[in-house]
């Protein structure tokens, strides 16, 4: 670090117990970095659904649509109002509902 004139090491290890263990940056007022796993969870009548599971920050958005589908896949149809997730675009909802009506 002092070489390269840095103050950061990716996939750095903070635990010599649990060395998959990374920190994630959330930039929050009350804990600026979170550690362990990152979740994406969908609920489908009170059922729990693991949609994705990393020990790395990842933005939920990126994965929205595929997240969608698998609720689809799972539940028969889409409810809008479920989705909470904060990076949602209406407009993919609607692009996806009506690729859906058109087929």
């Amino acid at each position: 670090m002092f070489k390269n004139h840095t103050h950061s090491i990716e996939h750095r290890i903070v635990s010599i117990h649990q060395p998959h263990v990374r920190p994630i940056v959330r930039g929050k007022s009350k804990a600026k970095v979170e550690f362990g796993a990152k979740i994406n969870v969908s609920l489908i009548d009170g059922i729990s659904f693991l949609d994705e599971l990393s020990w790395e920050a990842f933005n939920e958005g990126c994965n929205l649509i595929e997240y969608i589908e698998q609720y689809k896949s799972v539940s028969g149809f889409i409810q809008k109002n479920y989705w909470q997730i904060k990076y949602i675009v209406l407009v993919k909802i609607e692009k996806l509902s009506n690729r859906e009506t058109s087929n």
